[in-house]
């Protein structure tokens, strides 16, 4: 050790993932499944929109692993139809490219877009790709309160929050290898 300097400490992860919170592959599908029978029991179109865009933001924690701040910052224009690319606005202006890769979130994600403009009123957010039934942006609040909106009616009891949905994706995907054998 040189006189006067302290050796380098390996830096601690500041983000622990709890297995505890990360929700099962048996509650994420019955989570999906929730707002799909919310959805289709929906006779108001105006709440279809919402259950529309709900469905989109919840997708995108949980296939593409955005973060709820990133999913907040989005704007129309973050998203390309054609190539089911979106641009995801990370911090200090760096920026990830996702492709959608299923065709049924490219279908509802290009949904929202069409019925997105029923939020806007008018208003200075109109640029904001997810907005309130009011035309205001979403806040973090407001999507831990849709999240826990669906996470009960799945009937999820654990706590729980929109970030360990998007976490959730890796056991996920291993309970679904070891399903198929």
């Amino acid at each position: 050790m040189i006189e006067g300097f302290q050796p380098l400490e390996q830096p601690q992860s500041n983000e622990e993932i709890s297995v505890d919170t990360v929700l099962t592959k048996t509650e994420v599908d019955a989570f999906f499944q929730a707002i799909r029978r919310e959805y289709d029991g929906l006779d108001s179109d105006f709440r279809k929109r919402v259950c529309l865009r709900d469905q989109v933001m919840m997708e995108l924690l949980f296939y593409h692993r955005i973060e709820v701040s990133e999913l907040l910052r989005m704007e129309v224009s973050d998203y390309n139809r054609k190539s089911a690319v979106l641009m995801i606005h990370k911090k200090r202006e760096k920026v990830r490219k996702v492709t959608l890769f299923s065709h049924l979130l490219q279908e509802q994600m290009g949904q929202w877009m069409k019925e997105r403009t029923y939020f806007e009123h008018g208003g200075l957010y109109q640029n904001r790709m997810f907005l309130s039934k009011l035309g205001k942006p979403l806040s973090m609040k407001m999507i831990t309160n849709i999240f826990d909106k669906y996470r009960v009616m799945a009937g999820i009891e654990k706590e729980c929050t929109p970030k360990d949905l998007k976490n959730s994706l890796g056991r996920y995907g291993e309970e679904l290898v070891r399903e198929l054998g």
